[in-house]
């Protein structure tokens, strides 16, 4: 994101810190004050497709920042993508330690925690290729595509529980 500002939009590396320190609050105030709530009314999976949809929503603005130039609509995106993945990750994590038994716990949250470190290292390679072979909008426009498959499969999926 940080090479994305600068290149789109001329940012300096304090303006993309504070936008990143902002971003690190709203994660506190959604996990500390939304998430609970959430909680309350919805499942882990509604939640996750919750999530996944703020984050389809994010991606959208930030690809159409782009085109159109617009600062607003990149902020905008950021923080509804920012929204999303603070409230995904927690579901996410519990739709996964309620499909397996307590012994499988450790196996199963290692095994995702596995996943997403090797995603963590592939994702910014990827999409690095693709923001420079095919434009700043593109790895938006994939995370869009990506997630709208993501949601449907999490749609269609039944809730598995091992109680």
């Amino acid at each position: 994101m940080s090479q994305f500002t600068i290149d789109t939009f001329n940012w300096k590396p304090a303006l993309i810190g504070l936008v990143f320190s902002i971003m690190g609050f709203q994660d506190i105030i959604s996990q500390a004050f939304i998430m609970p709530q959430l909680l309350k009314k919805l499942s882990d999976k509604q939640i996750a497709i919750l999530g996944m949809i703020a984050e389809l929503a994010g991606y959208a603005f930030i690809a159409t920042s782009t085109i159109v130039a617009s600062v607003p609509l990149f902020i905008i995106g950021f923080f509804v993508f920012g929204f999303g993945d603070s409230i995904f990750g927690p579901s996410f994590n519990g739709m996964l330690s309620k499909s397996v038994d307590a012994s499988e716990q450790g196996r199963i949250q290692g095994g995702s925690q596995s996943i997403q470190s090797l995603a963590r290292i592939i994702g910014p390679i990827l999409g690095g290729a693709i923001y420079v072979s095919l434009g700043h909008a593109a790895p938006a426009v994939m995370g869009v595509i990506l997630l709208a498959a993501a949601i449907i499969v999490l749609y269609k999926a039944k809730q598995v529980s091992a109680h």
